[in-house]
């Protein structure tokens, strides 16, 4: 999957609501922030951004997250722009990590180790802009290792406490990746209500569970990641809203079984492993 850098100049934006926004990531709340993305106009739902902050100093990297829409054409972010009738493209993304430039360091490119991403021009003239897959993944060991993601991914899970390292890091960084992908998927369906899409099942959480179960679904993956040698690109098409139950029985014994085939009496084949 690419990853895209992101740009914010304080110079020529003033983020009023950063304070707040810190605080509501710290506290564990679900945060989605809008960007523009320069000239670019496709970036797929999934991908890794992290935000440069440029102009003043402090500068370098100060948040990450994953985009949860595709790329949209709005009015310009500049006040006097759109009134002019100026428009941008934006791109939404789950943020994951928020660091205060006022209190806390930020990854500063100009420390980056010689070679590999130190190589990548980091002057950017516009937000949006994507990076070698090669500089990406040493970015982003220099981001987990400068934010301490080993230690503050807040993974509770007791069957992930004894793991450390890399393989820790790209559990942490996955479930990042498919939280926004879930929200992204959730978001999609409007006020429409969150019902199960296997055939003949139809469970809405909320429904069933009034208040309490409100909002929460269970998103599945269409296509296995598993399936394929490559990383893959997914769209809001690859994924279904599914109910506990459904999805457990989709991947009973390891696998990874279409919808369609938990129909009583369906013979469909199940999909590759």
């Amino acid at each position: 999957m690419p990853t895209y850098i992101l740009t914010w100049n304080p110079d020529t934006w003033k983020w009023t609501d950063l304070s707040n926004t810190i605080a509501r990531i710290r506290r564990g709340d679900s945060v989605t922030q809008r960007w523009s993305s320069g000239n670019t106009k496709k970036i797929p739902v999934g991908s890794r951004v992290l935000l440069l902050r440029q102009g003043p100093e402090p500068r370098g990297i100060m948040a990450s997250g994953w985009t949860t829409a595709p790329v949209e054409e709005l009015p310009h972010w500049d006040a006097a722009r759109a009134q002019r009738g100026d428009m941008t493209n934006y791109v939404q993304f789950a943020v994951d990590t928020l660091l205060d430039p006022e209190t806390e360091s930020l990854l500063d490119p100009r420390d980056f180790p010689a070679g590999g991403v130190r190589d990548v021009y980091w002057a950017l003239p516009a937000s949006g802009i994507s990076i070698p897959v090669s500089a990406a993944v040493q970015l982003e060991e220099l981001w987990a290792s400068h934010i301490g993601e080993w230690s503050t991914a807040g993974i509770a899970d007791a069957e992930l406490s004894a793991l450390e390292g890399e393989i820790r890091y790209h559990l942490v960084r996955h479930r990042s990746r498919e939280r926004a992908l879930r929200s992204a998927k959730i978001a999609s369906v409007g006020q429409a209500p969150l019902r199960c899409e296997v055939p003949g099942c139809g469970f809405d959480f909320e429904q069933c569970y009034g208040d309490l179960g409100k909002g929460y679904v269970q998103v599945h993956h269409l296509r296995p990641l598993a399936s394929s040698d490559e990383s893959v690109e997914t769209s809001l098409d690859d994924l279904a809203i599914v109910c506990a139950n459904c999805h457990a029985m989709i991947h009973r014994g390891g696998k990874s079984r279409p919808l369609g085939s938990l129909i009583v009496g369906s013979e469909a084949p199940e999909q590759p492993r």
